[in-house]
């Protein structure tokens, strides 16, 4: 089951559940950031009632955060 959850400055926690819905995903680069889209209710429901996810990382912390995945991937293998 796919869901998102954060936690924003106020410290309430927003969650976005997706169920089992049909989702897209998109993924977008530029030079200092990595944007991901996530977005649930594609054909139910009209494009402002759809449930979503937008992420917005700094590009460095996102590569950081994929060398160290594929640092323990490894470990793992060997």
């Amino acid at each position: 089951m796919s869901h998102a959850i954060i936690r924003g400055k106020s410290g309430r926690r927003h969650e976005v559940d997706f169920e089992s819905c049909a989702l897209r995903v998109e993924v977008y680069a530029s030079d200092e950031t990595i944007e991901i889209f996530v977005e649930a209710d594609i054909a139910e429901l009209p494009e402002e009632r759809r449930r979503f996810a937008l992420i917005n990382i700094p590009r460095h912390l996102f590569s950081q955060a994929t060398a160290e995945t594929a640092k323990r991937k490894n470990q793992r293998l060997r």
